[in-house]
């Protein structure tokens, strides 16, 4: 390989490491920088209290793929595009639901209240680094879920950016709604809306200032 050619090679390399690197905290704050909605994860997920109303195996895997089926289907109520200040989204949530298809559901019940406090950052960068993102790239947008806790009346879950080119963490901050709705599926989605309404309102402003550099 001649000195032209290795120079080329070096130049070609160094540019594809900063593309992947370029995702950064503030880019998440920079309207022109597409973010991609991947969906809720439920690796860790802890379904406290209220154990039969969740019924069986089957109800909890159908309520997964409910839960990310409303978002996308009630886009004016479950509005992420808003919350992080965006027009438009693009969206892969089948990367959260094919992932949520291989776990143990059966292990997530829990009668502890104690069980919401259990997912920490560090968790969270786990779970990401498992994820298989079907080759999309630049920023994704998850929302890790940590409990749906009846006995607290509380939804917890970690709003999570994603270098799905790295599989790293941009950063991601714990968030706790109240559920609010009638049947299984709108109760706890009401938690989840609840949440996106918070991060219209306040919290994604703060983190912006936390977060941004010019």
């Amino acid at each position: 390989m001649t000195i032209k050619r290795v120079s080329l090679f070096l130049l070609l390399s160094m540019t594809l490491v900063s593309f992947v690197n370029a995702q950064t905290k503030s880019d998440v704050f920079r309207k022109e920088v597409a973010v991609t909605w991947l969906g809720l994860d439920f690796t860790n997920a802890k379904l406290i209290g209220d154990r039969e109303r969740f019924g069986g195996e089957s109800d909890v895997r159908h309520l997964m793929e409910a839960w990310n089926g409303l978002i996308l289907a009630e886009p004016e109520k479950f509005d992420v595009a808003k919350a992080i200040g965006r027009s438009k989204l693009e969206n892969a949530v089948e990367v959260t639901n094919e992932h949520n298809a291989e776990l143990d559901v059966m292990s997530m019940f829990s009668e502890s209240e104690n069980d919401h406090l259990h997912v920490k950052p560090s968790d969270v960068e786990q779970i990401v680094g498992d994820y298989d993102f079907k080759g999309k790239s630049g920023i994704g947008l998850m929302f890790v879920v940590e409990s749906f806790n009846k006995i607290n009346e509380e939804g917890s879950l970690y709003v999570t950016f994603i270098n799905m080119d790295s599989k790293e963490v941009i950063f991601t901050e714990r968030m706790v709604a109240e559920p609010k709705g009638f049947g299984m599926r709108n109760f706890w989605a009401g938690a989840v809306y609840g949440i996106i309404t918070k991060m219209q309102k306040k919290d994604f402003e703060k983190w912006r200032k936390t977060y941004f550099r010019p």
